[in-house]
């Protein structure tokens, strides 16, 4: 009831100064809401729906990312796995993943391609 009789005739920020608790700043905010004029609210909704569609579209594409980055990272690690066995089958020195990593996909299939090629030469 305090917070009601102080509310009357102060401003947002006089409320929010002379009340800094945590539960009057939400019924501030909810005062203000109420104070506002149809179109000032809106206005408010309108932002309020774009922040939320923007949050959950950032979510979205994080989310997305994460899942692309982990089955990039999965192929890539096939593609080590098969490099270092066709390495191993032709006894040569291994590859580690340091010399591995900076190639791109391409040249990656590309040395699996080439290492493919010398075991089957060496099979005839």
């Amino acid at each position: 009831m305090h917070f009601f009789r102080r509310a009357e005739g102060s401003t947002v920020q006089e409320l929010l100064d002379r009340l800094p608790d945590p539960v009057f700043k939400r019924a501030v905010g909810v005062l203000e809401l109420i104070s506002r004029t149809p179109d000032q609210r809106r206005h408010y909704d309108a932002r309020l729906k774009w922040e939320l569609d923007e949050n959950t579209r950032m979510q979205t594409a994080f989310e997305e990312g994460e899942t692309k980055g982990r089955e990039e990272g999965r192929e890539e690690g096939e593609l080590f796995g098969m490099i270092r066995m066709l390495q191993n089958l032709l006894s040569l020195p291994q590859s580690t993943d340091d010399a591995l990593h900076p190639r791109s996909r391409t040249e990656l299939e590309t040395l699996v391609t080439e290492l493919q090629a010398q075991l089957r030469k060496r099979m005839t």
